[in-house]
Formats: C-alpha cells, sequence, structure tokens
C-alpha cells in the first residue's frame, strides 16, 4: 500500500477493538481492516512482541487500517524473521546478532514495511541491498551500532533520490559504526550521503572514523574531513623522499652512460673499431 495513499486518524493501542474504533468513526466494524487480536498473536514471531501501534485511514477506499509494530529487540536472533504480521509497518530488532539483510531484498514480506530498527547488531555490509525495492521506499532505517566500515554510496543515492517518502519523512542513522576513513571511500561517502542527506542522517555527528593508533583521524565525525585530511601519501611515500629516489636513479644512468663513453673512446683508440652501435647506424 502506498505511504501517500494513507493518513493518520489515531494512535491506538492493542487493547482498541473493531467496534471501539467502529464507533469512534461511525462506520460499521466490516470497513475496518483490522486482525482480530487472536489473530495478530498467532502470527506475530515466537518471543516478540506485536501491538497496534495506530490506525489509519486509506484516502483511496475510505477504510481504516492497523499499522503493526513488532519488537524482536534482544530476543538472540541470527537472521531477520521470515515472515510478519499483516500491516506491520514498524520492526524493532535491536541488540540480536543478525549480519545478513538479503532477506529485505528477496522476501516479499518486507516491501511494505517502513521502519527497520538494527541497532547494536553483526551487521557489516548494506550491498545486498543494491536496486532493492525495500530500500526505495523505506522511512525509518537505523542500523547504529553495527560493524560497517563501507557503503555503496552511489547505490544508497540512487535509491534515496527514488524514494518517495523523501525528503521528510526519511530518517537515516549511521552512527556508531566503524567507518574506514581512507581516500578512496570518504570522498564519495561525503559528497554522495552525508552532505547530500545531512537532513536526514538524523546521527550525522556519530558518523566517525574507527580508532586507528596514531592516526589524527580516529574518532572524528566524517563530515568535519578534509579531502587533504584523508587522501594523504603514507610518510615513507612521501613528495620529497620520491623526488629524492627519482634524483638518484637519474644520477645512476648518467655515471653509466659516462662510463660506457669513456670505454668506447678507450676501446676505439685502442683497437681502431668503433662501437657496435655505431656500425649499426645509417
Amino acid at each position: 500500500m502506498n505511504n501517500e495513499n494513507l493518513r493518520q486518524v489515531v494512535d491506538t493501542n492493542s487493547r482498541t477493538t473493531c467496534q471501539e474504533l467502529a464507533e469512534m468513526f461511525r462506520m460499521s466494524p466490516e470497513t475496518i481492516r483490522l486482525h482480530p487480536h487472536q489473530e495478530l498473536e498467532d502470527t506475530c514471531i515466537p518471543n516478540c512482541e506485536c501491538f497496534l501501534s495506530k490506525v489509519v485511514q486509506d484516502i483511496m477506499t475510505d477504510d481504516l487500517v492497523p499499522i503493526i509494530t513488532m519488537n524482536c529487540s534482544y530476543r538472540g536472533l541470527r537472521e531477520l524473521p521470515s515472515s510478519l504480521p499483516n500491516n506491520t509497518r514498524t520492526l524493532h530488532l535491536e541488540g540480536n546478532s543478525i549480519a545478513s539483510l538479503e532477506p529485505l531484498n528477496n522476501n516479499p514480506v518486507y516491501e511494505s514495511l517502513w521502519d527497520l530498527y538494527l541497532d547494536t547488531n553483526d551487521v557489516s555490509s548494506i550491498d545486498d541491498l543494491e536496486g532493492s525495492f525495500w530500500l526505495k521506499h523505506f522511512r525509518e532505517f537505523s542500523l547504529k551500532g553495527n560493524k560497517l566500515t563501507k557503503i555503496p554510496a552511489y547505490a544508497l543515492d540512487n535509491a534515496l533520490l527514488k524514494n518517495p517518502n523523501m525528503p521528510k519523512a526519511v530518517r537515516l542513522y549511521l552512527g556508531g559504526n566503524p567507518w574506514r576513513c581512507d581516500c578512496i571511500f570518504i570522498p564519495v561517502f561525503q559528497e554522495l550521503v552525508l552532505q547530500k542527506y545531512a537532513t536526514q542522517i538524523k546521527d550525522i555527528r556519530d558518523v566517525k572514523c574507527s580508532y586507528v593508533q596514531g592516526d589524527e583521524n580516529s574518532l572524528m565525525p566524517i563530515i568535519d574531513l578534509s579531502r587533504s585530511s584523508v587522501c594523504r601519501l603514507p610518510p615513507e611515500y612521501s613528495l620529497q623522499e620520491g623526488l629524492d629516489l627519482l634524483n638518484g636513479i637519474l644520477a645512476s644512468l648518467i655515471v653509466f652512460i659516462l662510463g660506457k663513453l669513456a670505454y668506447d673512446y678507450y676501446h676505439f683508440k685502442k683497437t681502431g673499431r668503433l662501437p657496435w652501435i655505431v656500425t649499426k647506424m645509417p
């Protein structure tokens, strides 16, 4: 269901019944597409909590639609759930051991999910989301405290450009990850993600370089880094030392040429024969 076709009607809770909602809006209970609570309990993932967080109205049909939130935080999960209750729009998965995001790309139950919270998991890559329907339609995506060192900046930029929830409804959280601050990743990450979507990245000051002993950029906010601070030659390959190496090579060539010239002159004076290379010249 398209987000643009929905408008919030009321915040509610799991104890709100169809009859109560019907009386609230003077509608028949049959027009409210709301799961019986028993069905919601039956379709909820074991050990997780599912509840009705709000009710919205489909402006195309005037039906009231339930918005379900599922909380599976700190449940020891190692992968994304394979199923969700119908109309689940928000999923909390903080504090688990989830590493792969592939189900967001190939499991259709996630196409209608708006908000996903994956803080403090083991996610080290979002490459599986490149070109996915979900990445082009999400509202909130939180990856705080994971193991991300880099992300496909071009793919994320392309997805956000196509996201119909932009710019006001999209929220992205990327802080607390050990970002790799090198000359290959950082300039593109800054330009296509951090600077371009600074309004959407709500924890932008917490997006920092990983700690590297002796590196002046360690734990620095990436948004503040200059290109010159990350695009530097290591000390052993400094410009001065490079020039010194080149000068040494040129000096060696000069000595070799002078030595060869002296040898050829001596050989000519002694034998009267020209050097071999001279005899081959036209």
